[in-house]
């Protein structure tokens, strides 16, 4: 991949860097490593390319796909999302009577059953952070990608996704449900209803979602209002 040939020592101090090429760059054009604190001069990349740290291997920065198709996956995720909570996620049978429940409702059973930390995490992790992340995605890449200003939030939505991105589970809880339907095969029929299907896909366009990162998505904020 392509790399800056502007690189220092990992091991020189900030004192020992010599500045003489850096003082008529902006901070766009400059590039740290976030895992040495290596400064790189960035470069052109093609679509796809990721520049990559010539004294650490860490991922500086990347090519990303632009606004529009980032947007456009984070708003079908969205409507995915609401179709996986508006549906049974399974219909169980046993002996004549059947029994099917929603994510929300699941959460509300544990509060029932007396395991209310159980069910908040459940709510937190897979139905208000996921929600509130794609919410401000929407917020930031409209505004960039469709009405070409910055938000005027824009670095409070960008620092609550950095740090909502950690407690997304959604993947997480669609494993335990089909671990929990394996078990379950033997003694009662098991029907996969809609947001079981729901939440596979949304599983596979969070993933895509959250393999950007928001330093990308800065960078090409940056790109973008130029």
């Amino acid at each position: 991949m392509s790399q800056s040939s502007s690189t220092h020592s990992a091991s020189s101090s900030p004192s020992q860097l010599d500045l003489n090429g850096f003082h008529d760059l902006s901070l766009r054009e400059l590039a740290g490593c976030e895992e040495c604190d290596t400064v790189y001069r960035k470069v052109p990349l093609e679509l796809g390319e990721r520049a990559y740290c010539v004294c650490c291997g860490a991922e500086l920065y990347r090519q990303s796909k632009s606004f529009t198709v980032l947007l456009a996956l984070v708003i079908t995720a969205l409507i995915v999302f609401v179709i996986a909570n508006s549906f049974p996620i399974v219909k169980i049978e046993l002996q004549g009577n059947d029994s099917q429940t929603t994510l929300l409702g699941s959460a509300w059973a544990m509060f029932h059953a007396d395991r209310a930390l159980v069910g908040i995490l459940i709510l937190i992790t897979t139905f208000i952070v996921p929600l509130i992340d794609m919410l401000l995605l929407i917020y930031v890449l409209s505004s960039i990608s469709i009405f070409k200003t910055k938000p005027r939030y824009l670095v409070i939505a960008l620092r609550t996704i950095f740090l909502f991105r950690t407690w997304g589970m959604i993947e997480v809880f669609l494993i335990g449900v089909l671990v929990t339907l394996v078990k379950l095969k033997g003694m009662v029929v098991v029907i996969p209803e809609v947001a079981l299907w729901a939440f596979a896909v949304l599983s596979v366009l969070l993933v895509y979602i959250v393999s950007v990162k928001v330093k990308d998505i800065w960078n090409e904020i940056d790109r973008c209002l130029l």
